[in-house]
């Protein structure tokens, strides 16, 4: 496919060479996509501000909330009309636009504010295949992991224990948390004093229903109709046992590829956990054929689900606040991160530079997820304006207002210990960046389809739909992860 979008765009490339260039009056004087639906109206809003500060003219486009993005790109960038400034995921789709030509080296840019922004860009954050070219502007640094409410777990377990509990299952080992997914999921049923062992430490469920704890009706809200969840998100963080980076896994050798197979059969396991415990609208249910439907458990559906109480744990980003914030604004400042737990042993890491099963199971991955690339066909007045709009953006006061405060952000240029954002997602992350108990988004290195419309959708097609799972089934899960990489390599 890689080789197909190069031919193809090389020949939108001659096209716009033998006929010409797009309109110049076209309404708008700086067109920028936005990969971010989650947060649509707030862009617009940003860029009605720079306009009435500028006097530049905007147009922002943004796709829906969950959506893959890449597909109403590719759509935007073979029109007359192409984007001057737009969203790449990091190593997996900057092959692409690199190899199609649409992508500016930023490095090369000799306007002195934003040679200045693009320099300042610390080299673990730049977007770079390995050499000295840096082709975007990070949108920010964001952070996943299981969501919770730290009313719900006061129902769970009594206020005063709230801090205790949450701290021990964060260092917990895996087993210690499959038994609370279990002694909760017996809770929820029949609410009991059940006492379960964290960190080595003693906690007990209160023995009745009370408060949010009323509305429970399983242990996860999950997006069984987004294929990405299981394989962008969930399959990233058993790639760090093998890959430090996503640089690490774009260079990985095929040995070194096939040395994840026993990461992936933990992340196999872990999944199979998660999915089985799950909360619907009106009760629990099981995977199968209403579990994969849009209808029901799309990105909206679930967001409903966990915003209105009925699960305990949610596995998403800071970048959920805004969808949450519509259903109950008050529930944005109680809630927690807490690490993506799977059932690693010693021998299943492979990386040498001192990863352990304890720190991975106490870490959260925090990383840069986009960047502002600038189009290189674009004309270069244009260009321009995405330069100065880019600075504005990270600099400036109201900028960085923008950022902060309306996108829920954390700029990528963040001092944690002096850094705090007006939500309780984003200081969460602020707290395991301060800690040191991060890790990294090496699933960006990886084939650019690889994650997602492969095993994302081979997980929502295959397994999702079908209960219970076998070791057998596991191992088929790890060994089509590692063959399609190979595949598409």
């Amino acid at each position: 496919m890689k080789r197909f979008f190069t031919v193809f765009y090389g020949f939108t490339v001659l096209l716009i060479v033998l006929f010409g260039c797009k309109p110049r009056d076209r309404g708008y004087d700086l067109y920028i996509y936005n990969s971010k639906g989650e947060n649509a109206q707030q862009f617009e809003a940003m860029c009605r501000a720079y306009t009435e500060e500028t006097g530049v003219r905007v147009k922002a486009f943004s796709i829906g909330s969950g959506q893959d993005h890449m597909e109403a790109l590719r759509s935007e960038m073979n029109s007359r009309n192409k984007p001057t400034i737009f969203p790449i995921q990091g190593l997996k789709e900057l092959v692409e636009w690199r190899e199609g030509g649409f992508v500016q080296d930023l490095s090369q840019v000799q306007d002195p504010p934003f040679a200045a922004l693009v320099s300042g860009i610390a080299p673990s954050l730049r977007l770079s295949t390995g050499d000295a070219a840096s082709y975007g502007i990070p949108y920010n640094v964001e952070g996943y992991g299981y969501i919770v409410d730290r009313r719900m777990l006061a129902a769970l377990f009594g206020e005063d224990s709230v801090d205790a509990v949450v701290a021990d299952i964060k260092t917990a080992g895996y087993d210690e948390w499959a038994a609370l997914i279990q002694a909760i999921d017996r809770w929820i049923k029949t609410p009991q004093a059940i006492r379960v062992v964290l960190s080595g430490r003693s906690h007990t469920l209160i023995p009745a229903h009370s408060g949010p704890a009323l509305n429970l009706t399983g242990v996860f809200a999950v997006m069984g109709a987004e294929k990405w969840t299981y394989g962008d998100h969930f399959i990233n963080v058993a790639m760090n046992a093998v890959f430090s980076s996503a640089n690490d896994a774009f260079t990985a050798s095929e040995d070194k590829i096939r040395s994840a197979r026993p990461a992936f059969i933990d992340y196999a396991r872990a999944l199979d956990l998660k999915t089985s415990y799950l909360a619907g609208k009106d009760g629990p249910v099981q995977r199968g054929q209403d579990f994969v439907s849009s209808a029901n458990f799309g990105y909206d559906q679930t967001v409903q689900i966990f915003g209105e109480g009925k699960a305990v744990f949610f596995k998403q980003g800071n970048w959920i606040n805004d969808n949450i914030k519509k259903i109950d604004e008050s529930l944005i400042q109680r809630l927690e991160f807490l690490p993506v737990k799977m059932p690693f042993a010693p021998a299943d890491i492979v990386r040498t530079d001192g990863m352990t099963v304890e720190k991975l199971n106490r870490s959260i991955p925090v990383f840069v997820p986009n960047y502002y690339a600038i189009n290189a066909l674009a004309p270069e007045d244009e260009k321009k304006l995405a330069c100065d709009f880019l600075v504005w953006l990270n600099t400036s006061p109201r900028g960085q207002k923008f950022i902060i405060e309306d996108f829920a952000f954390i700029p990528y240029n963040a001092d944690p210990a002096l850094t705090t954002v007006p939500n309780s997602l984003g200081n969460s992350i602020l707290g395991y960046l301060k800690s040191g108990d991060i890790i990294a988004a090496p699933y960006h290195g990886a084939p650019a389809s690889w994650s997602g419309d492969v095993v994302g959708r081979e997980l929502m097609q295959k397994y999702m739909v079908k209960t219970p799972w076998t070791d057998a089934d596991y191992a088929a899960i790890a060994d089509y992860a590692v063959d399609q990489w190979l595949a598409l390599k």
